[in-house]
């Protein structure tokens, strides 16, 4: 029955039950079966250590190889070991168990070269490092599997931003510390960085001429760094080996034209960590005779744009483009490319559409801001004139003493002050001219502090309304205006959560052009 074939892939007993992740079945199998039992394979080669590598499942596997230590070195898929097999879905805590069972010395060069990419494609760093230091030379090694690449260009092709938000990172994107460090790459994680340091160490051991094909061959290190904002990576590199500052690409490029063209800000920051040379590669115009500014000028792929609005992205680039122009030679800003243009020429043909979206889309957000505040204002203009449940004879109510009356007032007032505040903000916006400076600074800040004096006029205008009902309700059912307060709190929740994305981006905007180009804290020299 064990070796009976159940399925078109020839898979057994033992197979289907690793399918179907049944322990307690499987423990059964394993202890009753042989050790020939546990070996048998399917179509595909796969024993249920194959099976059980590619799902993750730890603890089957320890089940197995305690009773066949063997199976570590059967080869399924592709002609693949369980090792390779968990390396590549990315089974981290399996990939470890199967590295510590592995006969590695039992492993020909080329199959321990293609675990060892395997490891760096799933990102996991530590595998890598400890094959890495089994076997140096690993890191000029080329992965025959993918156009040649050596570590380093895997590496190097791979963001180093770090995925998930903790609980402190989003409650800090709503202060001012977080905007103070909102540009600041996130650091690889150690593993990462031992591992390129290491792999760095490996490659300067070889002579001028291998060091340039490793780096150069099949595509440059450095620009795929580049492309990819891979920052750390870039500095690890530069502060080992400063002559790659002068590397270009096939365009004529640098690495920070490369960082400019894409976007790359902290990739471009590393430019004020390089002292004079910064002064001599700002210079470079390549084989189109762009320079670096005719670069910031360029529409970068909308991925890239670095928001989500239309009038935020435009900002962003009017930024970029002014801090470029602050670094490169005075008359690069006259000069003209292959195409007979000038970087601002660029600019505005480029980001036309943009311009214009942007400007629709300011206007379309301050005109239903406008409405609401309007209508906010006639309504507690109309209340500040009518007291709450008074008497015809004014001077005889029992309301002016009451402390709710005052809170009545005042809430009406600044509610009514500080909605006229967003009209005359938000009326700005709708007569501007949109120059490119005002995009730059201050339009968003008017949209901010319209947005904001909008929500303490809705916010006070409930205050007012709660007042009135506790003055109206005086000494009666008592529990009424509890409950009628508590629903009139809605609104201003609701206002505060389907806009918070909006104000964020809004504040974050205003902070921008403080925070956005500083110095790298990464040392070149």
């Amino acid at each position: 029955m064990l070796h009976a074939r159940l399925t078109k892939s020839w898979d057994r007993l033992i197979h289907i039950a690793v399918h179907s992740k049944c322990i307690y079945f499987i423990k059964e199998l394993v202890e009753y079966g042989t050790v020939e039992d546990l070996a048998i394979e399917n179509l595909y080669k796969d024993t249920g250590l194959s099976i059980a590598a590619v799902s993750g499942m730890v603890e089957i596997a320890k089940l197995m190889i305690e009773k066949n230590n063997k199976l570590t070195m059967k080869r399924g898929t592709r002609e693949l070991i369980p090792f390779g097999m968990a390396a590549e879905v990315g089974h981290k805590e399996m990939a470890e168990y199967l590295y510590s069972k592995t006969e590695f010395d039992c492993l020909d060069h080329s199959e321990s070269i293609r675990l060892f990419f395997i490891t760096l494609s799933s990102n996991l760093y530590g595998l890598a490092l400890e094959i890495l230091t089994r076997y140096p030379t690993m890191a000029c090694e080329r992965d025959e599997n993918n156009d040649g690449k050596t570590a380093l260009h895997v590496l190097a092709q791979k963001a180093t931003d770090i995925a998930g938000d903790s609980l402190l990172k989003i409650v800090a994107r709503y202060t001012s510390l977080y905007f103070k460090n909102f540009y600041k790459q996130a650091s690889m994680p150690i593993l990462d960085r031992d591992l390129i340091e290491r792999i760095w160490e490996q490659v300067l051991q070889r002579s001028d001429e291998e060091i340039s094909d490793l780096i150069r061959r099949p595509s440059g290190v450095l620009f795929d760094a580049a492309l990819s904002g891979s920052v750390e990576f870039l500095a690890l590199l530069l502060c080992k080996y400063p002559d790659l500052l002068w590397e270009v690409n096939e365009k004529e490029q640098s690495v920070f034209h490369v960082a400019v063209m894409h976007r790359h800000v902290h990739v471009f920051n590393l430019i004020y960590n390089i002292g004079a040379a910064k002064d001599y590669i700002v210079g470079n115009v390549d084989v189109d005779k762009n320079n670096m500014l005719h670069l910031a000028g360029m529409l970068p792929l909308a991925e890239r744009l670095g928001a989500s609005r239309a009038n935020l992205q435009m900002q962003r680039e009017l930024l970029w483009f002014k801090e470029v122009e602050k670094i490169v030679r005075p008359f690069h800003m006259y000069m003209k490319n292959s195409e007979g243009m000038t970087p601002i020429e660029v600019f505005n043909k480029d980001h036309k559409e943009l311009l214009k979206v942007g400007e629709e889309a300011m206007k379309e957000t301050a005109n239903s801001c406008m409405l609401v505040a309007t209508l906010i204002s006639t309504v507690v203009f109309a209340a500040s004139l009518t007291v709450p449940g008074a008497s015809n004879n004014i001077l005889n109510t029992p309301f002016f003493g009451k402390e709710w009356f005052m809170i009545f007032i005042l809430s009406n007032a600044v509610s009514l002050f500080t909605s006229a505040a967003s009209i005359v903000l938000l009326l700005s916006i709708l007569t501007s001219s949109y120059a490119k400076n005002e995009f730059m600074y201050s339009l968003h800040a008017r949209l901010m502090f319209g947005l904001t004096t909008l929500f303490i006029s809705i916010t006070t205008m409930v205050s007012a309304f709660i007042a009135a009902i506790f003055l109206i309700f005086d000494y009666k059912l008592e529990w009424v205006p509890y409950v009628i307060a508590s629903l009139a709190c809605a609104p201003v929740v609701l206002f505060l959560a389907l806009h918070s994305n909006l104000w964020a981006d809004l504040i974050r905007s205003y902070y921008w052009y403080k925070f956005l180009f500083q110095p790298s804290k990464y040392r070149i020299f």
